[in-house]
């Protein structure tokens, strides 16, 4: 009778024991599972990063796009320029007359 006892007592601290071994197993993976989610995302903020990056780098103008726009800006300028010296050529040619 005792040997039933102790062999069930014994069968009781079994199954505790495994179930303690699978607890402890499905938090290792939880564990394993949370570190790889942590990898992924530090590596999903270093693309994000680059990806800001090269856009900055596309956004920006090449040298020669500059070069173009300030030969435009120049060139509407000088046409402007020429315009108002024609208004002003114009003007002064009007003959005045004495009315006295």
């Amino acid at each position: 009778m005792l040997e039933q006892q102790q062999d069930k007592q014994d069968q009781q601290q079994d199954k505790q024991d495994q179930q303690q071994n699978k607890e402890d197993q499905q938090e290792k993976q939880q564990d394993k599972q949370n570190q790889q989610e942590q990898q992924q995302d530090k590596q999903d903020q270093k693309e994000q990063q680059q990806d800001k990056e090269e856009q900055q780098e596309k956004e920006q103008m090449s040298k020669e796009d500059i070069e173009k726009l300030l030969n435009a800006i120049q060139n509407q300028e000088k046409e402007t320029k020429e315009k108002m010296q024609k208004n002003k050529k114009q003007k002064i040619t009007r003959k005045i007359t004495k009315d006295w």
